[in-house]
């Protein structure tokens, strides 16, 4: 659909990764001069980074990548999920700013997003995570002193502005293990994770009072837009394929 909107022709196909092989895959798939782009998703992407000759900042910080580019010289990777979250926070007008940020989970994505949303210049991040050793690692990775790590338990006692879910937990319904004081400053959240309806953890956003929510579709379109525009120099418009994809999952 973004191929479309500059009457381009391209493939773009799923092509079905093996732990034992993948780099060999990734090389392999290069090896045609017309693949000039991949996109990579998990559990590969931190293969992709350390298969790749050239590494943005934001991938060598996290040691993840979900774009590769062919380069006129070897082979750049990219991340591009914060800045598509960042696209889609500021198309929902969730700005960060000068905000109190509580960011829930320290997995890939809490990962890849961690330096795009610090360039949005918020007050603080605290991130919270089943685990406080990787909260800690993800902090230690970030390494700003606008970022800390926060128990599960002590988040009752902080004023939020901004909630961004970074688990998957809204997939299987489930909640993450946190106060509900978090509610109480009527932040905006937003839910990396989507459905056809709102998820479980919008729905208790929205029970707290929460009327700016959003759900992470349009990071999904806005990530791709943004390895468009690397791949090809142009930036397509999300909105008509957001829309379309929506209808697709009301319909589903």
């Amino acid at each position: 659909m973004f191929a479309n909107q500059f009457n381009m022709t391209i493939s773009y196909a799923r092509i079905l990764g093996q732990p034992s092989t993948f780099t060999e895959q990734l090389s392999a798939f290069f090896d045609d001069p017309n693949a000039i782009g991949a996109n990579i998703t998990m559990p590969f992407k931190e293969d992709a980074a350390n298969w790749a000759t050239e590494r943005s900042t934001g991938v060598a910080q996290v040691n993840a990548a979900n774009t590769i580019i062919r380069q006129a010289q070897g082979f750049r990777a990219e991340t591009t999920d914060g800045r598509g979250l960042v696209s889609d926070l500021l198309r929902n007008d969730i700005s960060l700013q000068g905000k109190q940020v509580l960011l829930i989970g320290a997995g890939g994505a809490a990962r890849g997003a961690i330096e795009a949303l610090l360039s949005e210049q918020p007050e603080h991040i605290y991130i919270t995570n089943r685990s406080e050793v990787n909260a800690k690692r993800l902090v230690s990775m970030a390494d700003d002193n606008r970022v800390s790590a926060v128990s599960e338990n002590d988040c009752e006692q902080l004023s939020i502005d901004v909630i961004i879910n970074a688990t998957s937990l809204s997939l299987s319904g489930k909640l993450p293990a946190i106060s509900d004081a978090i509610f109480d400053n009527k932040p905006a959240v937003y839910d990396m994770v989507y459905h056809d309806a709102d998820t479980s953890f919008i729905k208790k956003a929205k029970s707290f009072g929460c009327t700016k929510v959003a759900d992470g579709l349009g990071m999904l379109v806005s990530q791709a837009a943004e390895s468009f525009y690397l791949w090809f120099g142009v930036r397509p418009d999300v909105e008509p394929v957001l829309e379309y994809l929506r209808q697709q999952l009301a319909n589903a």
